[in-house]
């Protein structure tokens, strides 16, 4: 059963799915400030919980999401975010395209961001698609789902 982690309000819900060992968010509105970012999805979900419970998946889930990230939310995710991740064991990490073309771009933007260093990244059009994937690198089981 899932477990809500963090909620910015008209922004993003962040859930841990234990089945699954991984994290899903899921985006409203992509014009988060640094601030609520950090004070949520980083404090909350990468420094404290995501090594706490051995991680090993990250899906942000942009599908229905409008607008982009501040450039500084991009910046902090690449030079601290993505390393912290990697460091917590992370080993996936996937960003479920949103279908509005600015939110598109900023998603693939993070995609690359966070597939600089060690982790598998992948852009995908939906959750069921990053399942998919992890089911076929034996990462969960066949049966798993959300």
């Amino acid at each position: 059963m899932k477990k809500e982690l963090y909620r910015v309000p008209g922004k993003v819900v962040g859930h841990h799915h234990p089945n699954i060992n991984a994290i899903i968010d899921t985006w409203e509105n992509m014009f988060i400030t640094l601030e609520e970012w950090k004070s949520h999805i980083y404090d909350i979900g990468i420094v404290d919980y995501a090594p706490k419970n051995h991680v090993t998946t990250w899906i942000i889930d942009t599908s229905n999401g409008t607008g982009t990230f501040k450039s500084e939310v991009q910046e902090f995710r690449r030079t601290v975010a993505s390393p912290k991740l990697e460091a917590n064991g992370l080993k996936y990490f996937f960003v479920v395209l949103s279908k509005q073309a600015l939110g598109k771009f900023s998603a693939r933007d993070t995609a690359k961001i966070y597939g600089q260093g060690k982790m598998k990244t992948f852009a995908v059009g939906s959750v069921q698609e990053a399942l998919d994937i992890l089911k076929g690198e034996h990462a969960i089981p066949m049966s798993a789902s959300i």
